[in-house]
């Protein structure tokens, strides 16, 4: 289904990501707002229903995919009856995204009827980011590990590679950051970053371990273009955009730009794009098709 937007026709998302918790540190940041507050255990069912069961009808498709975030959703108590009331209400594929904070402690039963748990790593949370990934995997939820290409991680990227080859998670996303005030003083320069995506996968590939890359247009990574990894929409819902004032990842949350040469590019399918903000920086690499 198609939805109309001021950017134009969007699809219409049949996933829907809601930031349980105000408080969200290790998130990647892209243009989302800041809430004003978390939602309270009734907000979060009202939310969940309005997605599933109130998106049944002829013009509308009910959401299949739940995503939960926000630094503490998994300690929350109610986490689990929302997990339990998403599934009774047809949804398939549960994501947990925790902070970076949550990794020491996470509870079994936050665990229990997940599919996916995002862990955010970083130099000074290496062992509890792998602790949390094996915890994961015994039970049973796939763990992805998002590393955040920041000045910080690339000078400890050595360090990093040896946490996630002995966690062993399902995935890795090497996510190069949006550009928002807080990448600023960390954002490594796109080479230095393509360079250690090179590295990184290189180790990754060695480990067995699956990897893809956010962030990045295609033509940036050269060979290893086809590592992207597509965005796709979704709802996206906070204590102060809730039910049908919810947003749209796109545009509403982030807005990748493509220029006129991508329309020609073999790559296109799969890649988002990059940010026009970057672009417009001195010394930027132009948008090429890849053929």
């Amino acid at each position: 289904m198609i939805r109309w937007t001021s950017s134009g026709a969007v699809s219409s998302p049949r996933t829907v990501q809601m930031r349980v918790q105000r408080r969200y540190p290790s998130r990647i940041r892209a243009g989302a707002p800041l809430p004003t507050r978390s939602l309270s255990a009734d907000e979060l069912r009202d939310n969940i229903r309005y997605f599933t069961a109130g998106l049944r009808t002829p013009r509308t498709a009910p959401c299949t995919s739940l995503v939960l975030s926000g630094a503490g959703v998994a300690q929350r108590p109610d986490t689990p009856e929302a997990i339990a009331l998403a599934r009774a209400e047809g949804v398939r594929w549960v994501t947990l995204h925790v902070d970076a904070g949550d990794l020491h402690a996470l509870p079994a039963a936050a665990l229990a009827d997940v599919d996916v748990l995002v862990i955010p790593t970083r130099p000074d949370v290496l062992d509890d980011a792998a602790a949390a990934a094996v915890a994961a995997r015994r039970a049973g939820a796939a763990p992805v590990v998002n590393l955040t290409l920041t000045a910080a991680s690339l000078a400890a990227l050595d360090a990093i590679l040896a946490s996630l080859r002995a966690c062993a998670p399902r995935r890795v996303l090497l996510t190069y950051p949006f550009p928002t005030a807080a990448a600023g003083p960390d954002l490594p320069p796109a080479d230095a970053a393509v360079q250690a995506i090179r590295t990184a996968l290189g180790a990754l590939d060695e480990a067995g371990i699956e990897a893809a890359v956010k962030g990045l247009p295609a033509c940036y990574l050269g060979t290893h273009g086809g590592r992207l990894a597509r965005t796709t929409n979704r709802w996206y819902v906070d204590a102060d955009h809730q039910q049908g004032d919810a947003l749209l990842f796109f545009p509403g949350v982030a807005s990748f730009y493509k220029s006129e040469v991508c329309r020609f590019c073999a790559a296109d399918y799969r890649c988002d794009g990059y940010f026009k903000a970057y672009l417009e920086r001195d010394g930027a690499q132009a948008l090429r098709p890849v053929y």
